[in-house]
């Protein structure tokens, strides 16, 4: 049996919205920055193109949608450096396996550090 791309895309789409109800479930419905409730987001640390940790719950973070986006100061998006910083400074666990991550990728890439 052949799978559409439209039954592929929707698949898909059931599993993000599970890892994203998942990721800020369990950030019990807070901004990891902030602390706000309001228009929260799910954030992949090592982007979700990488699929072998799309899904990964060590992978993602509860975002509201100014940190996730549009902050100039502490955005995951806008100001990825400053995030990266604010990770590893609130949030270590999490940031030390981004590190590991980023270091296998790019090993996997050609690229020892």
């Amino acid at each position: 049996m052949k799978l559409s791309i439209t039954k592929i895309n929707k698949a898909q789409k059931e599993l993000d919205d599970a890892f994203s109800t998942l990721i800020r479930a369990s950030a019990n419905w807070i901004c990891a920055v902030c602390g706000t409730s309001e228009y929260l987001h799910t954030h992949h640390i090592i982007p979700r193109e990488n699929r072998p940790y799309r899904y990964s719950e060590d992978n993602g973070i509860c975002l509201c949608a100014k940190h996730h986006k549009f902050s100039r100061v502490i955005s995951a998006h806008n100001n990825p450096l400053s995030f990266y910083i604010w990770l590893e400074k609130f949030k270590p666990n999490l940031y030390k396996i981004a590190v590991e991550r980023t270091k296998l990728l790019l090993k996997n890439d050609g690229i020892e550090l």
